[in-house]
């Protein structure tokens, strides 16, 4: 072995704290110095044989989503679509009861109904 197969840090404990901090193929690479040695090392071959199947998870941060231009909307938009989404010629019946409620509402601001 060389200097510069990295077989100075080829410990079955470098491998487990490089699997350990998510770095599956620096470990599995220590683990092959390992055996290389060492062929007998059962504990290198059974972490090998553990952390060959996990699946190195690589990370990509999302793509930026480009917002379209803003463009404000004038009184006749809003009134538009504010009288298409209450249909002002025949309301429902949620937008009835509301109403009601909201008129209601406003005639009793001041009273107080105690029990």
């Amino acid at each position: 072995m060389n200097g510069d197969s990295g077989a100075s840090f080829a410990t079955l404990t470098h491998a487990k704290l490089r699997a350990a901090q998510g770095d599956v193929r620096g470990a599995v690479r220590i683990l092959h110095v390992i055996l290389d040695v060492q062929p007998g090392h059962h504990e290198a071959r059974a972490f090998l044989v553990e952390i060959e199947n996990r699946l190195a998870v690589a990370h990509t941060e999302p793509a930026e989503v480009v917002a379209e231009a803003v463009t404000p909307a004038t009184v006749g938009d809003l009134t538009r679509r504010f009288r298409n989404a209450l249909d002002a010629r025949r309301p429902n019946a949620r937008v009835r009861r509301l109403s009601l409620w909201l008129e209601w509402t406003q005639r009793n601001r001041g009273a107080r109904h105690v029990r």
